[in-house]
């Protein structure tokens, strides 16, 4: 069995360590960039609709990104740049992802090039997007 499993419901469970992740971010879904404010809005929106059935998703926190990234997976973003997530998430996505760290005006994202964060202004139009995510990650 696979750690990423394709629940063919636009979800991908990492059974590594139980959560649950959107197959596409939220530039491949709306078609547009996002600053963090937007993507919490996103978050509600899919809440709202029950998306999968679930109405607990939200933006992920920078240890639950790490643990899609690993340099050994490789996966086409919209640029057609290799980003490291697995294969089984949809290709042509951002090469970044908003987490739940704010700090003021300032966010952390994380980038899926490099494996690094850095803090960007929590208001910039990008090219950012988030991959929502629920459940609890274990350890």
């Amino acid at each position: 069995m696979s750690r990423f499993n394709d629940n063919e419901n636009g979800t991908i469970t990492d059974t590594e360590t139980d959560l649950t992740w959107f197959k596409k971010d939220s530039r491949q879904i709306t078609g547009k960039w996002m600053h963090l404010e937007k993507s919490e809005k996103f978050v509600a929106e899919q809440n709202s609709e029950k998306f999968a059935g679930f109405d607990d998703w939200r933006v992920p926190k920078l240890e639950d990104i790490k643990t899609i990234f690993d340099k050994s997976f490789s996966l086409l973003d919209f640029g057609k740049s290799e980003i490291h997530i697995p294969p089984v998430f949809e290709a042509g996505c951002a090469d970044n992802t908003w987490t739940d760290t704010v700090n003021g005006d300032r966010a952390m994202m994380f980038s899926l090039v490099k494996g690094r964060s850095s803090w960007i202004n929590r208001f910039g139009e990008g090219p950012f997007a988030v991959r929502l995510v629920r459940g609890t990650r274990k350890e």
